[in-house]
């Protein structure tokens, strides 16, 4: 039975990551993807090696770093260089002993596809221009506290503390989105940002739906569930598409 409830977890992982990634997978998509991508991995990171859990809440958590690595291969389809967090994370997964990754796990090299990854997204840079960097460097924190904190509600973690932290982190980053959508809209001009009006509004909205959603727990004074960051991650994300055509 514990196996089907495990396997019954990833598989709901699977669809709404499937949906993230098809969302991100357009023109542009490296922008959010990347920063997604580091983001959600540096907050395991520190869950995992800083984190005060019990070995079998490690273990869970680990067992959700297959979702990171499908996400730096779809990443690696237009960036090569996205091979190799992949493979130093496919590493560490593979090597690790589930439960006990803060003692037995090869630490350096879970590091090391961490700072592989910040390469990956400082590759982006000069294909951008400031507004863009903006957005992709908030990115890190909205799109990667989002995913990262439907990853720890799948692993049932009981780091109570994030579950406020990081909606407020995503709060916070969101604001800063919308300040640099406008630096943006303003670089590009009236003329052209008016063919995207309605693109651009819908954006907002979901993006604020979006918020509302992640923060239900917090608002309702209730628990975090599974479902509800979810949903709130793939709303997010199709906001993260809409906002592309500023790009």
């Amino acid at each position: 039975m514990h196996w089907i409830h495990i396997t019954d977890e990833l598989g709901i992982i699977a669809s709404v990551f499937f949906t993230y990634l098809m969302t991100f997978m357009m023109a542009g998509y490296l922008t959010f993807l990347v920063p997604a991508l580091f983001g959600a991995q540096l907050i395991l990171t520190i869950v995992l090696t800083k984190g005060e859990i019990c070995p079998g809440q490690r273990g869970r958590i680990h067992k959700m770093l297959p979702v990171l690595l499908v996400g730096w291969l779809v990443a690696a389809i237009a960036q090569p260089l996205a091979v190799l967090p992949l493979l130093a994370l496919a590493f560490f997964t593979m090597k690790v002993k589930t439960g006990k990754t803060r003692d037995a796990g090869p630490i350096k090299v879970l590091y090391g596809s961490d700072v592989l990854a910040f390469v990956c997204w400082l590759v982006l840079l000069p294909t951008l221009n400031m507004p863009e960097i903006a957005i992709s460097l908030v990115a890190i924190a909205l799109y990667g506290s989002a995913l990262a904190h439907a990853l720890l509600t799948f692993a049932r973690t009981r780091l109570q503390a994030f579950h406020r932290i990081l909606p407020f982190v995503g709060f916070i980053s969101a604001i800063l989105t919308i300040l640099f959508m406008i630096w943006q809209i303003m670089t590009l001009g009236q003329v052209k940002s008016s063919h995207h009006m309605v693109e651009i509004i819908t954006a907002l909205a979901l993006m604020v739906i979006g918020l509302v959603i992640w923060a239900g727990h917090i608002l309702l004074n209730k628990k975090a569930n599974n479902w509800q960051l979810a949903t709130a991650l793939v709303v997010l994300v199709f906001s993260a598409g809409l906002q592309l055509v500023l790009f």
